[in-house]
């Protein structure tokens, strides 16, 4: 009988907790934010996933995976609440668009220029193909860019393709189909892996920021409350991974599925480009200005004020030093 009683109220108790966990999760406010691949560009939203801070804001996260202009179609479509593609999002929001980019995963270019093993310097692409994403694309601009700056004119001395996603790109130098690429960690550490040649961290050579997470300015305005517990997730993580290397570093290796030693140095390739605090200087973005300007004449004098807003990540930022 006493086992019976027992019984009954472990029961009744798994019951209980089984309900009060089904209630906190219908609770939480559901948001979508769009990704066109899972980089490691984004480790500080990866990250308050994982440690729970999205939770914490009672939000919960979906991450569909969708390329640029489907993105930026579903976000001012209404499909979604947030994309990752700020990079050519501040292109849209030059040019009227009703966006804004409010977070930043990285202060400086995310990318390596990769190439095979027999080539040991920029100088010895003269003549080579270089793998971008696509032309008027981030990889494409800070390509040129990081090309000229090492002496060589990218309209004359390499042909640039157009290839697509990184795999695509990776796939293509493997196969020998091009000498160099445009890599992102962690593509950029298992091509070191595999005997490829790092040329050069295209931060060293340009500054501007990536991996950037926009939103609707209608969003901002109407439901404010909502951005700021998203960004005070992310901005968690982001001071998470800078302050706790190895913890991260695990978060890296489960998340992307990579050994230990790919999964250190990726975390490495990361934190040369993190952001320090989620915004971008001025100087950053016009660079990024610049660029668009370069690629589309339409683009004229833009105020960074169009195409950003750290307001709310401003606020966060101030609250989590009181």
């Amino acid at each position: 009988m006493k086992i019976a009683n027992r019984l009954r109220l472990s029961l009744m108790t798994f019951a209980l907790t089984a309900s009060l966990l089904s209630a906190e999760f219908v609770g939480a406010e559901q948001i979508r934010l769009a990704l066109p691949s899972r980089s490691l560009g984004y480790l500080p939203m990866f990250v308050a996933l994982r440690r729970g801070f999205f939770k914490d804001e009672n939000l919960d996260l979906e991450l569909p995976a969708m390329l640029p202009n489907i993105a930026h179609n579903a976000l001012l479509g209404g499909e979604v609440e947030y994309h990752g593609v700020a990079d050519s999002a501040l292109r849209l929001a030059a040019k009227g668009a009703p966006l804004k980019t409010i977070f930043f995963g990285a202060r400086l270019p995310n990318y390596f220029l990769m190439s095979k093993p027999n080539i040991k310097s920029v100088a010895e692409l003269r003549g080579k193909y270089v793998a971008v994403s696509r032309f008027g694309g981030t990889t494409d601009l800070a390509a040129r860019v990081a090309l000229q700056a090492n002496g060589l004119d990218p309209q004359k001395d390499v042909v640039l393709i157009m290839i697509g996603l990184g795999n695509t790109r990776n796939a293509a130098l493997i196969a020998g189909s091009v000498d160099a690429n445009i890599a992102n960690p962690p593509d950029n550490s298992m091509l070191k892996q595999k005997g490829f040649r790092e040329l050069l961290f295209l931060g060293d050579a340009i500054e501007f920021p990536s991996n950037g997470f926009t939103t609707t300015e209608r969003r901002l305005a109407e439901n404010r409350d909502q951005v700021k517990r998203l960004l005070r997730a992310i901005y968690r993580g982001l001071l998470f991974s800078r302050d706790h290397a190895e913890e991260t570093i695990k978060i890296v290796e489960r998340e992307w599925k990579l050994d230990a030693a790919t999964a250190r140095d990726s975390y490495v390739s990361i934190m040369k480009a993190a952001s320090r605090d989620g915004a971008s200087s001025d100087a950053g973005l016009k660079v990024h200005v610049k660029l668009m300007q370069q690629s589309d004449k339409t683009i004229g004098d833009t105020a960074l004020n169009k195409i950003v807003d750290f307001r709310v990540l401003d606020e966060v930022r101030r609250e989590a030093t009181r």
